[in-house]
């Protein structure tokens, strides 16, 4: 009966020690990544926008952000758009495409569009968000317009 009584002390002892272990710990939020524009007629919605840096290993050693959205259309399930901002400091601003500050293109529909004339504009950055806005025409003669993403930082 002893051990019974000791054997039930102990488990309750030891969850007390492990429950008395646990904290509080605040919920941890991640950015919900989104990419959303108007390609002509077509309504682009992002199933999965990610964010990256290259190095370009130009003599100034710029970074080049790239912001690629992944479509959710399952019609035309290849369809994205990458966004590229040259010398990508992490910093807020509005970057030319005309000016070779910035870059797009878009794939819809097995074709393909790079920007002639647009911007890209990141409106916030923070240590673990950039959101922004963009609109540019290509050289296939499509605008794309309303432009907006939000992503994590890479």
């Amino acid at each position: 009966m002893k051990k019974v009584i000791l054997s039930v002390f102990l488990v309750v002892a030891c969850c007390a020690a492990f429950w008395g272990c646990t904290k509080d710990t605040p919920y941890i939020t991640t950015n919900n990544p989104s990419m959303t524009a108007d390609i002509g007629t077509f309504k682009f919605v992002s199933s999965a926008v990610r964010p990256a840096t290259i190095d370009t290993q130009i003599a100034d050693t710029s970074t080049t952000l790239v912001i690629t959205g992944y479509t959710s259309d399952r019609v035309n399930p290849y369809d994205k758009i990458v966004l590229y901002v040259a010398n990508y400091k992490g910093v807020t601003g509005t970057y030319s495409i005309v000016q070779g500050q910035a870059n797009a293109v878009y794939y819809h529909n097995g074709r393909v569009g790079v920007a002639l004339g647009g911007i890209v504009a990141i409106k916030t950055v923070s240590s673990t968000l950039i959101t922004g806005y963009f609109n540019f025409n290509t050289d296939d003669g499509v605008r794309l317009e309303n432009g907006l993403y939000s992503v994590g930082t890479p």
